[in-house]
């Protein structure tokens, strides 16, 4: 159920997945120009190798100044690396042939995520041959609403500075952590024996929380902003989930239609125009 977060002032730790992240940083803008020597030096930053991890087996960890993904495929390394849904992957089966790789890289100091994607990006369409580019694509999807706004279990996170608190603050401090642990080995089959816990986290990071598990992509259009606390009875389907999401929480899952923006990888030699793109950054696409 679990992307990793990329670089950001909190993490996100599920227990339905083998794989583990963590993430601790302290961000801050690029001077202009810094990544042009950041590009310029791009070889001997990002390694790529083919993974020695038995099959089933992959682990990533992110520092303040490292990043390294193990025993990933194609697909999964770039979903990792844009903290994006597989399903917005759009990666021809050919391209699919089993293969999985490691990818470590030692940051240079204050690399902001734009930079640090851009990097690892460069190195994979560099290594594999490929383009990344972002395409406007409508499919079917769910849609996280509030109709009546935060339900009443769903409490402001607070923290305390002194004698006063500020609620909805920590999500975006990097003094605070959120956490969206979820318990279950199977989350969609089996749904979770002992539910769902949240704390300090945003609806739009619980959303891509639970979107991997989820039968269609899942975009927040709750409007809720600020961060929260709050949990989500044990479940046994998926929708048990969406009903007690509704029931103890007021958040609505309803089945629509929306364009999303998915990252297009294709081959180079096939689309030799698009090489220098940018890849997007799709949180919420």
């Amino acid at each position: 159920m679990h992307r990793a977060p990329f670089l950001p002032s909190l993490s996100v730790t599920i227990l339905c997945l083998t794989v583990a992240a963590g993430a601790q940083s302290g961000p801050s803008a690029r001077k202009a120009g810094a990544a042009a020597v950041i590009k310029s030096a791009l070889p001997s930053q990002v390694h790529i190798v083919q993974t020695a991890l038995p099959e089933g087996n992959s682990s990533i960890e992110i520092g303040s100044d490292s990043w390294a993904a193990r025993g990933y495929d194609i697909r999964s390394l770039i979903a990792q690396v844009f903290d994006v849904d597989a399903r917005r992957i759009d990666l021809p089966d050919e391209m699919l042939d089993g293969q999985r790789f490691d990818v470590s890289v030692d940051l240079p100091a204050d690399s902001d995520d734009d930079t640090v994607r851009r990097l690892l990006a460069d190195a994979m369409e560099k290594r594999f041959g490929l383009t990344i580019v972002p395409e406007s694509r409508t499919m079917d999807v769910y849609v996280l609403t509030a109709p009546n706004g935060a339900g009443a279990a769903m409490k402001r996170h607070t923290v305390k500075l002194g004698a006063a608190e500020i609620a909805g603050f920590g999500a975006d401090s990097a003094d605070d952590l959120s956490k969206v642990t979820v318990y279950g080995q199977n989350c969609t089959e089996k749904g979770s024996d002992h539910g769902i816990t949240v704390e300090a986290s945003t609806l739009a990071d619980f959303e891509r929380t639970l979107e991997p598990d989820l039968d269609r992509v899942l975009l927040d259009e709750t409007h809720l902003s600020g961060s929260f606390d709050f949990t989500v009875s044990k479940y046994e389907s998926q929708q048990q989930l969406f009903e007690l999401l509704q029931a103890q929480l007021g958040l609505v899952v309803t089945p629509a239609e929306r364009t999303v923006t998915v990252l297009a990888v294709r081959p180079a030699a096939k689309a030799p125009e698009l090489a220098g793109a940018p890849p997007a950054v799709l949180h919420g696409a």
